[in-house]
């Protein structure tokens, strides 16, 4: 599923207050158009309309592909230094998702072991290899 919202967020540079998206989830197959937002770096990009300023919005996202049935999920580096980003895994560095592996069963079973990136730029190429392996396949 997609999601995004829109956060009243202030410019890095001026300061200035301003309604921005934030996007948590791509769901590329509902809308394939979000696949090149995200390589074109228009996805949680804060433009300040003041002075012009671009910067990152560092947040977490989760690319996923129901017809090439994988998802990758971005985290900002920063979370390694937060003890409790590490509650949201199992030992063996899956997701700890318990009650989801229930609701989506067998066919949602990519799902649950996403490919983690700590780099956006690592997240569009593994994008890339994964969609090259199911063109080739």
């Amino acid at each position: 599923m997609t999601e995004m919202k829109s956060h009243k967020l202030n410019c890095p540079k001026c300061g200035h207050l301003q309604d921005t998206v934030v996007w948590s989830s791509l769901n590329v197959s509902l809308d394939p158009n979000l696949r090149e937002k995200l390589f074109n770096r228009e996805i949680n990009v804060f433009i300040c309309q003041e002075c012009g300023n671009r910067a990152l919005i560092n947040v977490a996202l989760l690319y996923h592909d129901i017809k090439r049935r994988y998802c990758v999920w971005y985290y900002p580096a920063q979370a390694i230094e937060d003890p409790e980003f590490f509650k949201t895994f199992t030992k063996d560095g899956k997701l700890n998702m318990d009650q989801l592996s229930k609701v989506m069963g067998k066919e949602g079973h990519y799902f649950m072991e996403p490919h983690i990136v700590f780099d956006l730029n690592e997240m569009i190429q593994y994008i890339r290899f994964r969609d090259k392996l199911h063109d080739l396949h």
